[in-house]
Order: structure tokens, then C-alpha cells, then sequence
């Protein structure tokens, strides 16, 4: 795994354990603070209702208080008077009311429950358990406080949790209270809580897309950077390519020219010391020796074999004509070899394409004519140059049997091929080969840019050297 990949998936890990921290953090601190918000507000309203009970309770107290004191030789007018006066008491509706217990357990006022006056309810309970009428009465006795339990609401004819409030009258052992039902309490901190989980989901979702996101980025980030390190790696391995190319085109050149001015040049001075020797013998009316002539032969076949071989490594023609001329002298010596008709269609193109142009364009014929002269079988062959629009357009065409594409490209005799091609690429090039029993077609299309640009750098740098001359 290469650094940058390594990096890439770095950074998403690092980004997935940052949202998560950040989604756990956030939503756990949320959660605890909105809690606590419920709370205090459950915790404020909950005083609230105290309080109203207890201002409740205090308006009840003095409504019966002078009835208490004034019927004191007549107790039984004073409790019905009182019992009176606290049924018709009522706030809040069909829900608020008061209600009085001796400390027996015996109901002496319900306005909305009648008939449990005069009946004792000492072991009530609610749906909880809870023993609520000795529960009033003992925080009645301590001096007023306050109960929660489930009772039935009048205003909804179900049992919901109610708060209530009592007091003891100390003359008759009396239990005195009220309540206010809770739902609406509960109802408004449920509210308030649903709430908060929607706003704690909504921020789970904006974390959660946010980190999608980021991921997101980073591998489309890392997708691009490593096209783009894939694409310079790419371009640096065809240039090393060219280089290559172009060093072993140097050599050859140089190798090349070493045959045809230092070996040929030996080898045929050689056979002018040959053939001066056989003037020689033939003046001197001596016959020439066997092996002589076998030697004069051998030298003219090595001096004709160096010839081919330089001329295969690096055309000098190429270099000193341009590549029509090549072409032309390529086409012969292979229509002379093999007896297979080739025409040419081509302009001049003498001085017009680069030296690394007319090199690859020379390489593609030499190599799809080698190829036609060992597989093809083929009788006629037709070469076309042109240079149309923004490209110049080498089409080789032959009647040939055809081969397998890949087959062949992906063997070893599919070397040269697969060298054409990426030569011809590493020029911003298209290198295609089409091949069936009616013959092989071979297309190569350079763009005009390739090499026009190489004219517009070299005439730049003419004129800087110029300039720098003439400074």
C-alpha cells in the first residue's frame, strides 16, 4: 500500500472516530442538559401547583373559619354549614373541589362524588397501591402537606395522577384537602420532551450527515489525488519511455554512422586492394587464385550485410532527405525482397515534421512491413500520408490473411506493436490495427499540435539566441 493510500484512509478513519466522538459527546451533553431543563422546569411547575393549592386551601379555611367559631354551643349547624359551604366551592372547572375525612376514614364532603359521604374509606386505595385516605389524614395531622396518587377526574371520567393538599381541624378531627390533577403538568413536560428528542435527533442527523459529507469529500479528495498521482506516474513512465526510445534512436543512429563512415569504408577499401591485386594478376597473365575470388565474393556480400544492417538501425536518408524519401527507399528494398507490389500516396514531407515525427512514422512502416513480409502473405500493400484538419493520418493497408489482435499483442512476437503503440501515444497519438481474412489495416493519427508546438519552441529559442547574440 503506497503512502498517499495509506494517508487517504487516515484521514476517513480519523473523520468516522471524529463524528462518532463528536455524536456521542454532543447528544449524550444535550440529552443531560435538556433533562435537567425538564426537570427544573417539571420541578417549577410542580411549586407552582403548591402554592395554588396551598392559597386554595387558605381561601376554603377562612371562607368556614367564622362558622367555626360562631356556632360553637351548636356543632352539628356548624359542620353542616361548613359541609355546605365546601360543596359549593369549586374552581378550575369540574376538577377543582374540596373534600373532608373525620380521622376515621369517614367522608364528609365529595361534591363530585356524593355517595361516598357518610361511608368510611379508611383502606382506599389506588391503582398504585397507595392507601390515600390515610395518607391525607396523616400529613393532615403533621401539620399540612402534600400527596400524590391516582384518583379519578371528574372533567375525563379516568383515573389520572393528582396532587392534593390537606389539613387538619383539630376541634372535630377533621381532614380538610384538595387537589389539582397533574396531566396537564405531565402533558407539557411530555411536549417539552418530545421536543428536545426531536432536536436531539435532528442534531444526530446533521452530525451524521455532516461526517457523510466529509467522508464523502476526503474520498472523492483522495480518488483525485490519487488519478492525479496515478496520471503523473503514467506521464513520467512514458517519458522515461520516450527517453529510452530516443536514447536507443541515438544510439542506433550513432552505431549507424559508425558502419556506413568507419567498418563499410575499411570493407570497401579492402576490396579496392582486391581488386587491384586481380588487375594486377590478370596483367601479369597469372590466373587468380580460387580463394581470392572467394574473397573479392564474401567481402562485396559483408560490405552489401553492413549496408542492411546500418541502414535497419538508422536510415541516414531519413536524417538527410526526410521521410519521403525514407519511405520510398524502404518500399523499394522490400518490394525487391519479396516481390509484393506497394503503393504510395504521401507529400512531401521533407522538412516539415520534427526529427522524433518522422522517426516513429519511419519505425510504424518499417515494423508493419516486417510483419507483412513474415505473417501476411499478402500481394499487394498500400501506404497513405496525409495531413488533414489538426491531424496527420498514416494508413497501411494490406490483402493479407489477417491475424488475431490480441492474440498476437498479447504475446511475445506483439512487442513491437505494443512499442509502436505507446509511442505513438506518448505523441497524444491514436494507434489502431484492424485484421480480418481480407487483410490487416494499421491507422495512426497524430494531432498537428504534437509537433507544431516543437517548430514554436525552437523559433523562440532561435530568437532568444539571436537576441542574446546580437546583445
Amino acid at each position: 500500500m503506497t503512502l498517499p493510500l495509506r494517508l487517504f484512509y487516515l484521514a476517513i478513519l480519523q473523520v468516522i472516530i471524529t463524528a462518532f466522538i463528536t455524536y456521542y459527546l454532543v447528544t449524550n451533553e444535550y440529552r443531560d442538559l435538556s433533562q435537567k431543563n425538564v426537570d427544573a422546569l417539571g420541578s417549577f411547575l410542580i411549586t407552582q401547583k403548591k402554592q395554588e393549592l396551598e392559597n386554595y386551601t387558605s381561601i376554603a379555611f377562612s371562607s368556614i373559619e367564622h362558622i367555626y367559631h360562631r356556632f360553637d354551643a351548636q356543632e352539628d349547624v356548624a359542620k353542616s354549614a361548613i359541609a355546605e359551604v365546601l360543596n359549593s366551592m369549586l374552581y378550575n372547572g369540574d376538577d377543582g373541589y374540596f373534600f373532608m375525612y373525620d380521622d376515621k376514614g369517614t367522608n364528609i364532603v365529595h361534591p363530585k362524588e356524593p355517595d361516598r359521604v357518610g361511608k368510611v374509606w379508611w383502606d382506599l386505595e389506588d391503582n398504585s397501591g397507595n392507601k390515600v385516605i390515610q395518607e391525607l389524614i396523616k400529613n393532615a395531622k403533621n401539620g399540612g402537606d402534600f400527596f400524590r396518587y391516582n384518583w379519578r377526574q371528574p372533567s375525563k371520567g379516568v383515573s389520572e395522577e393528582k396532587m392534593s393538599y390537606a389539613v387538619y381541624i383539630d376541634r372535630w378531627d377533621w381532614m380538610m384537602g384538595t387537589g389539582v390533577y397533574l396531566n396537564e403538568v405531565n402533558q407539557q413536560l411530555s411536549d417539552i420532551q418530545s421536543e428536545i428528542d426531536r432536536h436531539i435527533h435532528n442534531t444526530k442527523t446533521i452530525i451524521l450527515v455532516v461526517a457523510l459529507t466529509s467522508i464523502f469529500i476526503i474520498f472523492i479528495s483522495g480518488i483525485i489525488v490519487n488519478l492525479n498521482h496515478k496520471k503523473k506516474a503514467e506521464e513520467k513512465i512514458s517519458e522515461l519511455g520516450q527517453r529510452v526510445i530516443d536514447v536507443q534512436e541515438e544510439e542506433n543512429r550513432h552505431i549507424s554512422r559508425e558502419l556506413h563512415d568507419g567498418i563499410i569504408q575499411i570493407l570497401i577499401s579492402i576490396k579496392y586492394s582486391i581488386e587491384a591485386t586481380s588487375l594486377f594478376l590478370k596483367k601479369q597473365q597469372v590466373e587468380k587464385p580460387v580463394p581470392l575470388t572467394q574473397a573479392e565474393e564474401n567481402l562485396g556480400f559483408a560490405i552489401q550485410e553492413v549496408r542492411r544492417i546500418s541502414h535497419h538501425m538508422h536510415p541516414q536518408i531519413l536524417d538527410e532527405l526526410g521521410l519521403s524519401s525514407a519511405i520510398e527507399a524502404l518500399v523499394n528494398d522490400f518490394s525487391k525482397q519479396t516481390s509484393i507490389n506497394v503503393a504510395v500516396n504521401k507529400p512531401s514531407l521533407r522538412k516539415l515534421l520534427p526529427d522524433f515525427i518522422n522517426t516513429t512514422l519511419y519505425r510504424v512502416v518499417q515494423e508493419s512491413l516486417t510483419n507483412i513480409r513474415k505473417h501476411a502473405k499478402a500481394n499487394n500493400v498500400c501506404i497513405d500520408l496525409s495531413i488533414e484538419s489538426k491531424w496527420l493520418t498514416l494508413i497501411i493497408k494490406d490483402d493479407g490473411i489477417g491475424f488475431d489482435i490480441d492474440t498476437q499483442i498479447n504475446s511475445t512476437n506483439g512487442i513491437g506493436l505494443r512499442n509502436l503503440a505507446e509511442r505513438v501515444e506518448y505523441h497524444m497519438g491514436h494507434f489502431d490495427i484492424s485484421s480480418s481474412r481480407k487483410g490487416t489495416i494499421t491507422t495512426i493519427k497524430l494531432p498537428t499540435a504534437s509537433f507544431v508546438n516543437h517548430f514554436n519552441k525552437s523559433n523562440l529559442n532561435s530568437e532568444n539566441n539571436n537576441e542574446q547574440s546580437n546583445g
